[in-house]
């Protein structure tokens, strides 16, 4: 298992990523839930599941 943290670049939402190269995944992508944002594209070779950790930034949410 794979853990490291990611940050959305657009509104500053940090998430704990967690990686099982042991179990299958999905292809697509995760988009940050705050702002649509997309913060990686799996290929569907191991699961990866994300977590939100810091709440986004109000000021880059809003037009």
């Amino acid at each position: 298992m794979k853990k490291n943290d990611v940050t959305c670049s657009a509104c500053g939402a940090g998430f704990r990523r967690l990686e099982l190269a042991t179990q299958p995944g999905t292809k697509g992508d995760y988009r940050c839930p705050a702002c649509g944002e997309v913060l990686e594209t799996f290929d569907g070779n191991a699961f990866v599941a994300y977590r939100l950790t810091i709440q986004p930034s109000m000021k880059a949410i809003r037009p």
